[in-house]
């Protein structure tokens, strides 16, 4: 136990397995990953900004326009409806394009691995 306390917490995260330090450090996808479980609204690119700002701000613009209590409450329910299935939407579409890379890039391997042994 003493020796666990001598060291240092620099010395404890520089270790080779350190996520910090080790391979996928560089990876954008492991970014991306990352950056959209913590943020999600910007994981969506600029599209994704465009409805988080239009959600964000339809109650505000909705309260302005709309002077029936009921019509308004109303409206900001199926904005908030339209904006969860745009968001959706484009995580759907974020999807298909990652596994569609995801394929490509498998399938890459699978010809350089035939040409490697010789099929």
């Amino acid at each position: 136990m003493a020796e666990h306390q001598a060291i240092t917490w620099t010395e404890r995260t520089a270790a080779d397995d350190s996520p910090a330090h080790g391979d996928g450090y560089d990876d954008l996808e492991h970014h991306a990953r990352k950056q959209g479980f913590h943020n999600a609204h910007t994981s969506l690119g600029a599209a994704g900004h465009l409805v988080h700002m239009g959600a964000m701000l339809f109650p505000v613009l909705a309260a302005e326009l709309i002077s029936d209590a009921a019509k308004y409450r109303k409206a900001v329910r199926i904005g908030s409806v339209v904006t969860t299935v745009l968001y959706e939407g484009l995580y759907t579409l974020r999807e298909a394009r990652r596994r569609d890379r995801q394929d490509e890039k498998l399938a890459e391997c699978r010809s350089e691995r035939a040409e490697h042994h010789g099929r």
